[in-house]
């Protein structure tokens, strides 16, 4: 059994489509149905039931799949302590960011954790809101920014935002006479968020209380790659507010703001590292600069 097995186990699980776990994996599909093929006849049992909808576990995959996340998040709890270990004169911290660093102040963070922590080598990785828990419980990352909620046991988490949402459509798209409607966006092509993002289960349920439907091309993850879709021309989406201002202000799409919804903005870190003087003052510093300042897109 090899490690590259379980991975593609566990993507398959969390995707249920054969290509999009292989896309996450940066594989082909032959070789990701190939990889979860081998594991099957090595346990001698199917973990999944092929259907035309996608990828469902089986039974028996449903009880092997939390095993199988134990050891890839063992694998990564030993390679960032070994990482750790390199170094005995810096305490590094990996803070995991979920969008534009700009929004999310990360300069002046920088400026106050080298003034507050001198001794803290900053660690910064790109991440999805949807895996923040994962990640930020199996130690890939010490602390982070979210969007969603703050609903998680082992995660002490800090509300620091919340961010209007808006409808970005094209340069090109001719308007209808009269006040735009969120009828009139229905209709179009859609660009919509996976169904792990925050933003999903906000959004389709702020569709279904208007008895409203959106016509969905394609399911993206990424807010910058949402809004160069839209600015080409791919489609209408909904992206917050302070990332879909710097579209239009590159003049790249246009901001249709009559939709009443919110999302969330956390900041957070494991609850049992509350002890931890560096990750407490770290989170203190971040409270302080979003709850004293007046933010700034």
């Amino acid at each position: 059994m090899e490690l590259y097995q379980l991975k593609s186990f566990v993507e398959i699980a969390r995707t249920g489509n054969l290509t999009e776990a292989a896309a996450q994996l940066n594989t082909s599909q032959p070789a990701t149905s190939a990889q979860l093929k081998a594991l099957e006849n090595e346990l001698g049992f199917a973990l999944f039931y092929r259907t035309s909808r996608g990828m469902v576990l089986t039974e028996k995959g449903s009880q092997l799949l939390p095993e199988a996340q134990k050891i890839l998040a063992s694998i990564d709890d030993f390679q960032y302590k070994a990482s750790d270990l390199l170094t005995n004169s810096t305490e590094p911290i990996r803070i995991g960011l979920n969008t534009d660093g700009q929004v999310l102040q990360i300069k002046p963070l920088i400026e106050f954790i080298s003034e507050s922590l001198p001794q803290v080598e900053l660690h910064f990785m790109d991440i999805k809101s949807e895996d923040f828990f994962k990640d930020v419980t199996s130690t890939r990352i010490s602390a982070g920014f979210y969007y969603g909620t703050a609903g998680h046991p082992s995660v002490h988490s800090i509300k620091l935002h919340s961010f209007r949402m808006v409808v970005v459509y094209p340069n090109s798209w001719a308007m209808p006479e009269g006040e735009l409607t969120l009828e009139y966006f229905t209709q179009k092509p859609w660009i919509w968020t996976t169904q792990g993002c925050p933003f999903y289960k906000q959004s389709i349920d702020y569709f279904l209380q208007q008895n409203l439907l959106p016509l969905k091309i394609m399911y993206v993850d990424d807010e910058s790659l949402i809004g160069d879709l839209v600015g080409r021309e791919t489609g209408c989406s909904l992206l917050a507010e302070p990332i879909a201002m710097r579209f239009a202000e590159d003049n790249k799409l246009q901001i249709w703001n009559g939709i009443d919804l919110e999302i969330d903005l956390y900041f957070g870190y494991p609850k049992d590292k509350r002890s931890d003087s560096v990750l407490h003052e770290i989170g203190l510093i971040v409270e302080r600069m979003w709850h004293t300042a007046e933010i700034e897109y």
